[in-house]
Parts: C-alpha cells; sequence; structure tokens
C-alpha cells in the first residue's frame, strides 16, 4: 500500500509528461509536413531584418525575411537564413513548390 502511495503519483506525473512530449512533437512534425506541402507563387515585395535582443544575455541576432505577395493577393512573410536572404531582391518572382521547404526563384 506504501509503494502505491509513492510511486502512483511519480507514475502518473511521467505519463502526463510523456503524452505532453509526444504531442509536442507530433504538432512539430505536423507544421513542417503542411509547410513542404504547400504550393505558392508570388513577388518578393519587400525585405526586412529585425534585429532581436537577449534581455538575459544581451545578445542581439538579427531574423531575416522576406514580404512576398503572393498570386492569390494575399501577403505573406517568409522567414529565410541570411544566404538565402541575400539571393533574392524586391521584385524577383519566386515559386515555393510541393515537397521543398523553402522558395526559388523563377
Amino acid at each position: 500500500m506504501e509503494k502505491a502511495a509513492v510511486f502512483g503519483p511519480l507514475i502518473i506525473f511521467f505519463v502526463f509528461f510523456t503524452l505532453l512530449v509526444v504531442i509536442f512533437f507530433g504538432f512539430i512534425i505536423k507544421l513542417v509536413l503542411k509547410s513542404k506541402n504547400e504550393e505558392w507563387t508570388g513577388e518578393v515585395s519587400d525585405k526586412k531584418v529585425n534585429e532581436v535582443e537577449d534581455f538575459d544575455t544581451g545578445s542581439k541576432s538579427d531574423h531575416y525575411f522576406l514580404v512576398v505577395k503572393m498570386d492569390s493577393g494575399k501577403t505573406r512573410n517568409i522567414g529565410l537564413s541570411r544566404e538565402m536572404w541575400e539571393k533574392f531582391q524586391v521584385g524577383d518572382k519566386i515559386k515555393k513548390p510541393k515537397g521543398k521547404l523553402y522558395p526559388d526563384k523563377i
């Protein structure tokens, strides 16, 4: 009886924690697969850089993204690495094919 009182809550905690971890990774996988299954075309309307400062360490980092006007008329922000961001210019036509994570120039 004493073992059940000690190990019961511990088992419940680990089951709950494991369930949360599985749900988290499932959500991440779902987002990546959704992104890879999208297909769209558009035109780069702006290139932006956001500088973000970590208040705990004081370090700064840059986040690069393209503002893309889709052929459907919507506007979308596409986050990229600096190397990929530098490949694109305002006015470039781009296409994101199914199965790829990032767009290419047309």
